[in-house]
């Protein structure tokens, strides 16, 4: 662990905050009773810097640092797979005439439904098919607009402002490819054996 990440980590875990809170109650009190304030400020950076010296010793800091780096790690996977969620929902609600494009949308669909589940009960995410699911609305969404524009100037015998040769197969491919990533990442993630390993591993033991 990166010292900069740990004393991050040290200082935000309820036990860096506890010492903290101690000393600031110790120097505050020793000024109650009568010290001056260099005195008091003394006492209170002195209380706590035994009290480090002793959590660090006992290993009590290092483990509250992993867990508060946990429950970071936590709260973010939590809220990027509720992005992912919210993104699968989107284009699972688009109107898609093409075949092939509505197919290649429903594989990333069902492959992001497969994400969000699976990472969720794992508590954990993969940024990059995080992304790949999120990109899908998108792309499918640029695709429709320049197909609406498309129509219009087929309809007034306007000039393509906007070529865009071949696009329902590209965006197929793309939605396709970006599918395939997140059930890659997806099984990466939460340390799934792929398929081909497992059958190896089967014939290996046989």
């Amino acid at each position: 662990m990166q010292p900069r990440r740990f004393v991050r980590a040290s200082a935000r875990s309820p036990l860096g905050i506890g010492l903290f809170v101690l000393a600031i109650a110790t120097g505050a009190g020793a000024r109650l009773i009568g010290f001056n304030l260099v005195p008091s400020v003394l006492a209170g950076l002195g209380l706590l810097g035994l009290s480090l010296v002793a959590v660090l010793a006992l290993g009590l800091m290092q483990r509250a640092a992993v867990a508060e780096i946990d429950r970071e790690f936590g709260e973010r996977a939590a809220a990027r797979l509720a992005e992912a969620a919210a993104a699968r929902k989107r284009l699972a609600t688009m109107r898609i005439a093409d075949p092939a494009v509505a197919q290649a949308r429903d594989l990333l669909v069902l492959a992001a439904g497969r994400l969000v589940e699976d990472c969720g009960r794992a508590h954990t995410y993969d940024a990059e098919a995080v992304q790949a699911v999120i990109d899908g609305p998108d792309l499918v969404d640029a695709w429709l607009k320049q197909a609406d524009e498309g129509s219009i100037e087929r309809r007034f015998h306007l000039p393509d402002a906007n070529p865009f040769p071949e696009a329902a197969r590209r965006i197929a491919e793309a939605l396709t490819a970006k599918a395939a990533l997140v059930s890659s990442r997806r099984a990466a993630a939460v340390g799934e054996i792929p398929a081909v390993d497992r059958l190896a591993i089967e014939e290996e033991l046989k």
